[in-house]
């Protein structure tokens, strides 16, 4: 077995290179590969496969933050852009039930972009062309909601409602389905991936029926959520009953931990050791972790930093000493772990995680530019690439930065005290002005629709 991975990746079991510096060894994670997901993958693909011959699904994920169901979704990405279709993301955080409707205007917004970039001038004007249609007179909707439609065409401009026109929700429904019926096919058809729904708004689940229910869309919806967070009375499980009483195909999928010979193989290929060899280490991770993979890399990361899990540099190998391991008595909460590790971080660091983490899970590039021009922080720069290199933050496409996963920001969250939480927003409102939050929000479209929208 040995000889055989040796002749499928000789690069990671033969090495005779220097890792890095005595005092900074890195574990070498494969962060894009997905371990023991194989029967959830074909799944997800499968219900893709149908959409793109004309018909809507939804596909519900649940399961523990950190079981991976995000990078299960994510694994779809390259397969939905090779066959023509549209892949729209957002991720919901504590603050979503405050902003109605913003997560699926925001994916829609995004789409407008994806489909200017794609597509030629003829095919441009073929797109606007059928909105114009489509909508009539009603446009002006359609580019409150949605401002980016404006890139679609010249002839489309914001408008303000008309004084006589009244909006709720019913007419946000419509106005949406009627955008997602002209821009999608099976040749184009949309997944839109909606992450930790349990903190989704409810007019959000109201806009995700109404779209699905319509046979002449053609969308794959993909809802994840915190199984263990959730009641059965939520509204995500209000919306599965409705969708499945309006006929529209609907999977539901619970991600448990990875079983020990899949989590053994994820730490041989961190340690660049064979599984026979890891497999001791491996059975002691599984036995702290439940086979969680995003805890059972933070548990890891742990026993480095605190020198139970080091590199010999004589050896040219990881070691570590099982029974000290097994007898240290760690907690199972991967929220101790971080807000151990970030304690451990330089203030500066820890002010900046402190800041991005009051904006929630994403945070705009103009907002870090605003504050960038304050003197309190001037800095905020250079601790954001410390933030990244140290692997708290990354980039969110060209427009953005965003925290690695949900639990990292909560723990950053976490670091400020509840006495200081008010405090820390009112300071922000008072010292940089409400032009900073009105341009962040204008950004992602929600101080426009808040006032825009009458429930």
């Amino acid at each position: 077995e040995d000889l055989h991975l040796l002749l499928l990746d000789p690069d990671r079991f033969l090495f005779d290179k220097e890792m890095g510096t005595h005092e900074n060894v890195d574990l070498l994670y494969r962060k894009g590969k997905l371990y023991g997901r194989d029967k959830e993958e074909s799944l997800i693909t499968d219900a893709f496969c149908r959409v793109s011959r004309g018909k809507s699904e939804a596909f519900f994920i649940g399961g523990f933050s950190g079981s991976g169901k995000s990078k299960l979704v994510n694994s779809l990405r390259d397969r939905v852009d090779a066959v023509g279709g549209y892949v729209l993301t957002y991720k919901c955080d504590d603050v979503s039930k405050e902003k109605p409707f913003y997560g699926i205007v925001t994916a829609l917004d995004q789409l407008c972009t994806i489909i200017q970039g794609r597509n030629t001038p003829e095919g441009l004007l073929a797109v606007a062309n059928n909105l114009k249609s489509a909508f009539g007179d009603d446009y002006w909707l359609l580019t409150s909601l949605l401002p980016n439609v404006c890139l679609l065409s010249s002839d489309f401009i914001v408008n303000r409602k008309p004084a006589s026109e009244t909006i709720n929700i019913r007419s946000v429904c419509f106005t949406l389905v009627r955008f997602v019926r002209v821009v999608s096919s099976p040749v184009h058809a949309i997944m839109l991936f909606l992450d930790d729904l349990q903190w989704a708004d409810d007019t959000v689940f109201e806009v995700i029926h109404t779209i699905l229910s319509d046979t002449l869309s053609c969308m794959f919806f993909v809802g994840t959520y915190r199984d263990n967070e959730v009641r059965s009375h939520h509204a995500i499980f209000n919306l599965i009953h409705k969708l499945e009483a309006s006929n529209v195909p609907t999977t539901k999928l619970l991600l448990n931990g990875l079983n020990q010979e899949d989590l053994n193989t994820m730490i041989s290929d961190a340690l660049c050791l064979f599984p026979r060899i890891c497999k001791p280490l491996s059975d002691i991770v599984f036995q702290k972790t439940k086979g969680n993979p995003f805890f059972a890399l933070e548990f890891m990361e742990s026993l480095r930093t605190r020198g139970l899990l080091r590199y010999n540099h004589q050896l040219k190998r990881w070691v570590w000493n099982e029974s000290i391991i097994r007898s240290e008595e760690i907690t199972d909460n991967v929220q101790y772990l971080l807000s151990s590790k970030l304690n451990g971080l330089p203030g500066n660091i820890q002010g900046l995680l402190k800041v991005l983490a009051c904006f929630g899970t994403t945070t705009s590039e103009v907002l870090i530019g605003y504050l960038g021009e304050t003197i309190e922080y001037s800095t905020i720069r250079d601790s954001l690439e410390h933030a990244i290199n140290d692997g708290f933050v990354e980039k969110d496409g060209q427009s953005g930065f965003k925290f690695v996963h949900d639990k990292v920001r909560e723990a950053a969250y976490n670091l400020i005290p509840a006495s200081d939480k008010n405090q820390v927003c009112v300071c922000f409102d008072n010292v940089h002005g409400p032009e900073i939050f009105l341009t962040y929000y204008r950004c992602n479209s929600f101080m426009h629709v808040s006032s825009l929208v009458s429930l």
